[in-house]
């Protein structure tokens, strides 16, 4: 493997804290509890055909649950506890766990990949998203893979610190992956060749997403803060009120980016391109959070044991 290009840019904005809108009645929520207890529903993803397929990370179980169209909550056991999850370029769902990766047909077949690994803190993958070259890509320890569909890895090493655990990742509207180094407090982006870039500093970004407006967003729960950072490496932060700690940023059906705020007062909440912030609805526990078919939202409630669909008003 070729050692990756890099560069390290420097551009932070910071913004007053976010301005704060009320919510008023800006759509309806509902709530679909899970058949077993303490199943823990975590990562959320939807596929094209309306199904919603999420991780049960509970110590005690290790499944995948898939929530048709009618309602009906159908359980796969996994050979251990996942975590976050993607619809695959082939239609498969693929998932990580504690040292590998996932993948799940629609009939209900697991498939164990196992990544090269250095021990420790490397063996553990973060987050896993579908790129833009037809391959998997996941964060894991200090490096990217990227991985085919039939369990090929190439592995890319971020280098620029001894741990820069990365996490969340994500495809930029540039055709690149971004991703959060969390303890090396930057965004990096990859393109499909490997070619890595980084930008910041930032505090501890997590989770992170492509917006609407052609930027890309990511959360800072340790600050309770939400970062904007376009293809040209330009980052805005914006505070949030109080101490909310906000996850897992995606682009809505109305041109916002939408969160969850998980402690605090426990809201699924937007924030606008240029940065007014709204909390809109009340959902306790709320953590996961993916776009659904239409006007929708989908939010898992990993202490409540629910899935939620959140609709917005027309």
């Amino acid at each position: 493997m070729r050692q990756p290009g890099k560069h390290l840019a420097l551009a932070v904005a910071l913004t007053s804290l976010a301005a704060l809108a009320s919510g008023g009645s800006s759509g309806s929520l509902s709530t679909y509890s899970l058949p077993n207890p303490s199943l823990q529903p975590n990562d959320i993803t939807v596929a094209p055909d309306g199904n919603v397929w999420f991780t049960e990370s509970a110590d005690v179980w290790g499944r995948i649950g898939r929530l048709d169209t009618k309602g009906k909550v159908t359980e796969f056991p996994t050979p251990s506890n996942p975590d976050q999850l993607v619809v695959g370029p082939d239609g498969n769902i693929w998932f990580t766990m504690a040292s590998t990766i996932g993948r799940l047909t629609p009939a209900g077949v697991v498939t164990e990949f196992t990544p090269p690994n250095d021990g420790g803190y490397q063996s553990f993958p973060g987050d896993i998203t579908s790129g833009p070259d037809g391959n998997l890509w996941f964060t894991m320890g200090g490096k990217i893979f990227k991985m085919t569909t039939s369990g090929v890895f190439t592995e890319y090493a971020v280098t620029s610190s001894i741990y820069p655990n990365l996490l969340g990742i994500t495809v930029g509207p540039d055709g690149a992956l971004w991703f959060a180094e969390h303890q090396g407090n930057k965004i990096g982006r990859i393109d499909v060749n490997g070619n890595i870039t980084e930008f910041g500093p930032v505090d501890q970004p997590h989770t992170i997403g492509a917006g609407p407006d052609g930027n890309i967003w990511f959360t800072m729960p340790a600050s309770s803060t939400i970062g904007r950072i376009t293809p040209t490496g330009t980052i805005t932060l914006f505070p949030l009120a109080g101490s909310p700690q906000p996850w897992n940023p995606v682009a809505g059906p109305d041109g916002n980016i939408w969160f969850t705020e998980y402690y605090g007062s426990k809201q699924l909440a937007k924030i606008t391109p240029n940065g007014v912030v709204t909390e809109v609805q009340t959902v306790l526990g709320a953590w996961g959070l993916a776009r659904g078919v239409g006007n929708t939202l989908w939010i898992t409630q990993p202490t409540e044991d629910k899935i939620s669909k959140f609709t917005l008003a027309p």
